[in-house]
């Protein structure tokens, strides 16, 4: 189910299509452990899970918890398992950087398309999504600056999770379980949030903060 491969592009952390979380968090601890001091701390290697989409919801889990086991993943692929080698469909670069002591991770830079940020509590850009960049997030996301690529918010903390953002003309966002498309834009500050078991798009109050749906 979980396994290290050595490609072309490096060492990849492959975990097999499965129906347990806890098991391949496990396994990927397992793992790790047993490879003894074949890893130095930070070492950069490159996570591919297969079913990429169907698996979404665990992937902020799995990069924490590779992240507690004392690795950076640089990059997530998707592909599948090849005769002879990891066959490669798509490479995301995964955006780096510190969390802030209350555990949200702050981005300052614009995340181009190809980039992705894969945090399991709340994200903070301050910079621009832009199409083909994506944010997947346990909690809540708030984008200081336009938002175009893909959001997917609350994996892990449910629905009370919103999207915040300066302008929003994004096609697609996620919230929990609840998906979204859109085709307004936006050029104005707005909160997208769960009502009624449906995204809906509220202005941003900036005087008083919160949604306001009047």
């Amino acid at each position: 189910m979980v396994d290290f491969k050595m490609t072309k592009d490096g060492l990849v952390l492959y975990i097999k299509d499965y129906t347990d979380i806890v098991d391949v968090l496990q396994k990927i601890e397992d793992k790790v452990k047993a490879m003894g001091n074949f890893f130095a701390k930070g070492d950069k290697i490159m996570l591919l899970v297969e079913e990429h989409e169907k698996h979404i919801s665990d992937i902020p889990k799995i990069v924490a918890r590779v992240q507690e086991l004392g690795l950076t993943i640089s990059h997530v692929l998707m592909g599948s398992e090849g005769k002879n080698d990891v066959i490669i469909r798509k490479k995301v670069d995964m955006v780096n950087q510190g969390d802030t002591r209350s555990g949200t991770k702050l981005v300052k830079k614009n995340l181009r398309s190809g980039q992705s940020i894969i945090h399991s509590g709340d994200v903070i850009l301050v910079g621009n999504l832009h199409a083909g960049a994506e944010i997947v997030a346990g909690g809540s996301v708030v984008i200081f600056g336009r938002c175009q690529g893909t959001v997917r918010a609350g994996i892990n903390e449910g629905r009370e999770s919103v999207i915040i953002a300066l302008s929003f003309e994004a096609p697609f966002v996620q919230i929990s379980d609840l998906k979204g498309t859109f085709t307004e834009k936006f050029n104005h500050p707005v909160v997208l949030h769960v009502k009624a078991g449906r995204i809906e798009v509220g202005k941003y109050d900036s005087k008083i903060g919160g949604i306001e749906l009047g």
